[in-house]
Parts: C-alpha cells; sequence; structure tokens
C-alpha cells in the first residue's frame, strides 16, 4: 500500500524528473485496482486493463499540473473494492506497453503563478479567483469594510471584512455557527488573539466584539450561517436591516 506521502513524492518526482521507475511503482499500485473496479461494471478484462493503463497516463501527464485530483480518482475507485478484495492481475507486459508510450506523452508543465491584483497580495490562490477584476471594498457599519462573495448555491453569507488598526466590529451574538480565517494582520475579542492563518469559530451565544490589532488593517475571510443579532445601544434599530440582509 502507498501512503498519501510516498504518492506525493512519486509524483514530485514524475513532475521534475519524468523518473520512470516512479511511475511505474505508482503503476503497480494503482492499476490493479482500476482494473477491478471497472471490471465491476461489467467490463471485460482486456478493455479494463486498457481504461487502467489510460487513466497512468494521465497521472504521467497532469504530474505538474493536476495530478492529485487523477489519483484522488483512483483512490476513490480503489476504495469503493469490497473490504478485502483484491485488484484484477494486471499483465506483466502492460507495464512495458505503457512505459513504451511515455516517450509520445509529454508532462504539461506546471501552470504559471497567477499574478495577485494590486492591493489583494493577501489572498490565496483559491481565494483570489473569486476577487473579480471590479470587486471593491464596501463600507459598512462605521469603520468596517466589506466584500461580498457570492458563491453559486450557498446559503451562507460569505465575506471578506477589512478592520482599520483598532476599530472594531459592533457587539453582537450569533445564533448559526461563524467561521473566521485571518487574512492579513489580526484581531482580538474575549476568546482570544488571532493572527495570519489562525481559524476560529464563532462564540455562539456569547457576545464577542473583534477589535483589530495594531499593524495592518484586519482582513479576514467570515463565513456565517444567519445573521449576526447586534447586541449594543442601536441593534434594536439595525438588526432588522441586519436580518434583511440589507447591511
Amino acid at each position: 500500500m502507498l501512503s498519501p506521502d510516498e504518492a506525493a513524492d512519486l509524483i514530485e518526482a514524475i513532475a521534475i524528473r519524468q523518473d520512470r521507475a516512479a511511475f511505474a511503482s505508482l503503476f503497480r499500485h494503482y492499476a490493479p485496482r482500476v482494473k477491478a473496479f471497472i471490471m465491476r461494471g461489467g467490463t471485460d478484462a482486456e478493455t479494463a486493463q486498457e481504461v487502467a493503463q489510460e487513466a497512468l497516463i494521465m497521472v504521467w501527464r497532469k504530474a505538474a499540473s493536476a495530478a492529485w485530483r487523477a489519483v484522488e480518482r483512483l483512490d476513490a475507485m480503489g476504495g469503493a473494492l469490497m473490504e478485502g478484495e483484491a485488484g484484477a492481475a494486471v499483465d506483466d507486459a502492460a507495464l512495458e506497453r505503457t512505459l513504451a508510450r511515455l516517450d509520445k506523452v509529454a508532462v504539461e508543465p506546471r501552470p504559471a503563478p497567477g499574478v495577485p491584483r494590486p492591493g489583494f497580495e493577501w489572498a490565496p490562490a483559491p481565494l483570489a479567483r473569486h476577487i473579480g477584476a471590479d470587486t471593491r471594498w464596501r463600507r459598512v457599519l462605521g469603520g468596517l469594510e466589506e466584500i461580498r462573495l457570492r458563491l453559486p448555491g450557498d446559503s451562507h453569507r460569505v465575506s471578506l471584512l477589512k478592520l482599520r488598526p483598532g476599530r472594531g466590529l459592533p457587539m453582537h451574538r450569533h445564533v448559526g455557527n461563524e467561521y473566521t480565517v485571518v487574512l492579513q494582520g489580526g484581531y482580538t475579542d474575549s476568546t482570544g488573539n488571532y493572527g495570519v492563518g489562525d481559524f476560529a469559530v464563532g462564540p455562539g451565544a456569547q457576545q464577542h466584539e473583534p477589535i483589530a490589532d495594531p499593524g495592518p488593517p484586519c482582513i479576514a475571510l467570515i463565513v456565517i450561517e444567519k445573521p449576526i443579532v447586534l447586541t449594543g445601544p442601536l441593534g434594536r434599530w439595525l438588526n432588522p436591516l441586519v436580518r434583511r440582509d440589507l447591511i
């Protein structure tokens, strides 16, 4: 059995050196499992073996760009086999035939790193894809700025929030889950201090008032399940607007 770390090392060897020994190790591990999975659907052994070979050639081609997606699919196929069910035998010549085909299959280059949009250098690549060229910060609730991220099919409110040093969110509590990841700067509330990379789960019914720490503005990705409830003096007037998603 290959561990995830071992599989990662083999993929890296293919990506950097086009290492055929590393490919052979992946082939010996995955090809019998993929063949067995395909045969369970009624496919004959010869065709199932050809499918397994094509799947492993795809791993070779995508080693530097998206091999992990292919490997995850192969793992899923193997995981679908009944516990204790062995992979289907792959004939000895299959690996040699597949290796011979690699001469005509180029390893795709690694994708060029995206150029971060000025002012958004703090955004990791998966998040940056959701920040359009026309995205702008919107001022809400005093010193708080927000970018609302609209994700298809998501009922949660997903936002980027920015607080200037010393400024804070109004005192509030939660009636649903809140998840926060700090991307720049940091903040402090009654539950602790949080810096870049920290992940926080909202304190629920407990009131809190996050205050941005000194230094660069605090920027965080926040996901809330239900609207917050403002508990300060203006909450009575503002909560109806919050519930209607108007602020």
